[in-house]
């Protein structure tokens, strides 16, 4: 029988959580090997913070590979040849250490001792519980529509939709957690059923027109990250079949993630996208058309 992967903390409302799983019905066991008998499961939805090896473990967990294979070990970014080898992470350019890696493979035979931690934590934790019920890999497209609450405010009977482009709400609260079944406040419903009006009428249309005919177009191909997207260019990522048509980059900061506004032509609709920066893709970018030859 496969045990789920669940939150553990050991306090029921706030601290720091952490990915693992219990042993026997009631032994705590994580997957960063932090230990702790007063560890217990909580619900997804709280205001814990999650541990970061915790949260590199999950996306190793739960994260496929790059389509273009990957290989063993890759330097820092922005390292040279004899520096240390990290392992990376499934789908991105971050070592399991946490550190952005480079897009070159390292064949350097000392490699970082974070790197190796967390990778023998995870080895101890897949041969103490055995077969294991993973979740669901973080949806590729975000449900814009979902509600979040207000950041420091014991008020979640009223939710509010997250403007992409500031990270807060519509109305200007800053956000915390989503908060689904919430009541939508007026203001922020307001400002988003516009927007979504404006998207369906002006950025919709062009589009469609822009990517008629894209396999027929000159086209540079290469590997990189979220960070790096630019509005005109398609990408493909693993855990997702479809093809992602940027349309707008509506934020990117020099931390948190990359939040895109594209088109999906299998669906023909427009939705929003949050990745990490560090996430592997690859990318399609219009190149200048070639030159025709004189007969």
């Amino acid at each position: 029988m496969s045990l789920p992967l669940i939150r553990l903390a050991i306090g029921r409302t706030n601290g720091t959580a952490h990915y693992g799983a219990l042993l026997n019905g009631a032994q705590p066991l994580t997957v960063c090997a932090t230990h702790s008998p007063d560890l217990q499961p909580i619900g997804e939805n709280t205001a814990h913070t999650l541990c970061q090896s915790c949260t590199r473990a999950w996306l190793i967990l739960t994260t496929a590979p790059h389509p273009g294979g990957e290989p063993d070990f890759r330097p820092a970014a922005g390292a040279g040849k004899s520096a240390a080898a990290h392992r990376p992470i499934p789908g991105h350019l971050l070592g399991y250490c946490g550190k952005s890696l480079d897009d070159r493979s390292s064949t350097a035979r000392r490699v970082c001792a974070n790197c190796t931690g967390l990778h023998a934590a995870l080895d101890r934790f897949h041969n103490t519980v055995g077969q294991l019920a993973l979740p669901d890999a973080e949806p590729c497209h975000v449900d814009d529509a979902l509600l979040w609450a207000p950041k420091g405010r014991g008020n979640l009977v009223t939710g509010h939709h997250r403007d992409a482009a500031t990270g807060t709400a519509y109305c200007g609260q800053p956000l915390d957690r989503p908060n689904p079944g919430a009541q939508s406040c007026a203001p922020c419903r307001h400002r988003w059923e516009e927007t979504e009006v404006l998207r369906q009428i002006q950025t919709l249309p062009r589009l469609r027109e822009e990517t008629a005919g894209w396999q027929d177009r000159t086209r540079d191909v290469l590997d990189d990250t979220a960070a790096a997207l630019e509005p005109g260019d398609a990408y493909t990522l693993s855990g997702c079949a479809q093809r992602h048509h940027v349309a707008e980059v509506l934020g990117r900061g020099t931390a948190g993630p990359t939040e895109l506004l594209v088109y999906l032509t299998g669906e023909d609709r427009l939705c929003e996208v949050r990745l990490r920066r560090e996430r592997l893709v690859a990318v399609e970018r219009p190149g200048p058309a070639r030159p025709t030859r004189e007969l």
